[in-house]
């Protein structure tokens, strides 16, 4: 199984490489799908067969230092392959068939590398210490405030909500694209630019979704050695009418092992993450029989016989939750006429209403959009910004 896992990390790395930047520039209605599934694609390179019951370790999802042997072999599943692929979706946060190739992989020459990580003791601790900072320095923080709308009015801006007004010089705004996208058109007074609606309208909001199942012990094979487990599907493509059994059996799925002892406080926990399909069709459903559902699925692609059940469970909603409608923003969809690209994400950071109304959030950045750096960048980007603004104001 590793000689297989070794292939399809190849592979998959090569056709990335391959379609990055490509030469001559494609049309902006060309996906990556239709390049990485093309017969002559890079993905089918290997002259590994890929084994439908393997469970491939540690793929990230692919691993650029490995090189895949050339020339095509007729007896490769391609099904497979495109299966694992598909792992790609996660981070995307959308299908294949909806990335555009002639921007695919635009961020990665500046963006952020490595792998994924959190503050210790979470984000919330983060938070707490940027509140913490902030009221140090005299400001005042009010959480758990509904915002009804935002308007600029005789040099000053309001800000309507449901524990009063409140009334600034310049405000900047982190709502998320997914709720921005919902707010009613009245939200902003007065409207926000014809040019910064569209890019509103046009940029892709992804989604993911992550089902975490914690145990009171590790069952699972190689937990103290394995970062992460792929499973491929053993079936087809899940629909609205599939049961849980069958989306979990027809996704390509990849979970975090909390459990492994290179990690800080090693916990007993599987973190799979949800591309877009099992994401919408697993929602539909309560958590709790998705958590037994999965569980039952995990011991039967582990061949486990005595596994203990979880002692606790948690599925993610972002994607219908009304303060976040879906998880970061993907890269540039494909569009007819070329209307999509990377100069979205800039056109929103733009401010409005000459500078008092500025905007943060991962959807703001266009070098390092989706992540959680993203976001950071932007808001001290924000703050340099309103220094500026003051210093102009007073001069």
């Amino acid at each position: 199984m590793s000689s297989t896992a070794d292939a399809l990390r190849a592979s998959l790395s090569a056709a990335q490489a391959a379609f990055k930047t490509p030469h001559p520039s494609p049309a902006p209605s060309k996906s990556l799908a239709s390049a990485l599934f093309a017969q002559d694609s890079p993905l089918f390179t290997t002259d590994s067969k890929p084994d439908v019951s393997a469970d491939t370790s540690n793929t990230s999802p692919a691993n650029p230092t490995l090189a895949p042997k050339s020339g095509s072999n007729p007896q490769v599943d391609q099904e497979l392959v495109k299966s694992f692929a598909r792992s790609l979706e996660v981070p995307l946060g959308v299908k294949l068939e909806q990335v555009s190739l002639k921007w695919s992989g635009w961020e990665g020459a500046t963006s952020f590398g490595g792998s994924d990580a959190a503050p210790e003791g979470g984000y919330e601790a983060l938070v707490g210490k940027v509140f913490a900072e902030a009221e140090k320095n005299g400001a005042e923080v009010s959480v758990s405030t509904s915002v009804k709308g935002i308007k600029e009015s005789d040099g000053k801006v309001t800000v309507d909500s449901d524990k009063g007004t409140f009334e600034a010089s310049t405000v900047i705004c982190t709502i998320p694209l997914g709720v921005l996208k919902s707010l009613p058109d009245t939200f902003f007074t007065p409207a926000l630019p014809g040019q910064f609606q569209e890019a509103i309208e046009g940029t892709h909001v992804g989604v993911l979704e992550k089902l975490l199942l914690n145990y009171q012990t590790a069952w699972w094979p190689n937990h103290e050695t394995v970062g992460s487990y792929t499973f491929l599907p053993t079936g087809p493509t899940p629909t609205e009418s599939s049961s849980l059994e069958e989306i979990f059996a027809g996704s390509t799925l990849t979970a975090a092992n909390f459990a492994c002892p290179s990690l800080p406080g090693p916990n007993p926990t599987l973190l799979t993450y949800l591309s877009e399909t099992p994401a919408r069709l697993l929602l539909q459903h309560p958590t709790e029989k998705v958590a037994i559902a999965y569980h039952e699925y995990l011991v039967k692609r582990f061949g486990a016989s005595d596994a203990p059940k979880p002692s606790n469970y948690n599925l993610t909603d972002w994607l219908t939750d009304p303060l976040s409608r879906g998880a970061t923003t993907t890269p540039s969809i494909i569009s007819e006429n070329g209307e999509r690209s990377p100069m979205d994400f800039k056109e929103l950071s733009r401010p409005v209403w000459g500078g008092k109304l500025g905007f943060a959030g991962e959807h703001t950045e266009m070098e390092h959009r989706g992540s959680v750096a993203g976001a950071v960048v932007s808001g001290q980007r924000e703050a340099a910004r309103v220094v500026r603004y003051f210093e102009s104001q007073s001069a």
